[in-house]
């Protein structure tokens, strides 16, 4: 090879999406505000009810929440997040862990861009002082 070649930097490649993938935990995970969790179970006949839950902890990833309703891993659920300041943020996700007792770790479906900034908005300057 030689310092003209330039096949083998054609060939190189840049992407690292897998790389990215090691570290799943990207998202910064803030203990959570004061607000009101109402969880939804979704299924495919939409005929379950809404229930309450307290959040834990929260990132534009995922939470971590506590409620005495039973939950199973891969449930799916429609979140609705109600912060004191009256922003609200409806999200779906699944139960990817058990944690303790009624204590459960939700992945969101998608990354929450705008969650991730109230959040930063919101915590970050408390956090960092």
């Amino acid at each position: 090879m030689t310092y003209n070649d330039t096949s083998s930097f054609a060939a190189f490649n840049f992407d690292f999406s897998d790389y990215l993938k090691i570290n799943r935990r990207v998202g910064v995970r803030y203990p959570a505000p004061p607000s009101t969790l109402t969880l939804r179970k979704n299924n495919i006949l939409n005929f379950s009810s809404e229930f309450i839950a307290t959040l834990i902890d929260i990132s534009a990833r995922g939470a971590l929440i506590t409620c005495s309703e039973p939950l199973t891993n891969n449930t799916k659920l429609a979140l609705k997040i109600l912060f004191a300041d009256g922003t609200l943020f409806n999200l779906k996700g699944k139960v990817v862990r058990e944690k303790s007792p009624h204590h459960y770790g939700i992945k969101l479906d998608n990354y929450n861009h705008d969650l991730d900034q109230y959040l930063h908005q919101l915590l970050g300057a408390i956090l960092l002082d």
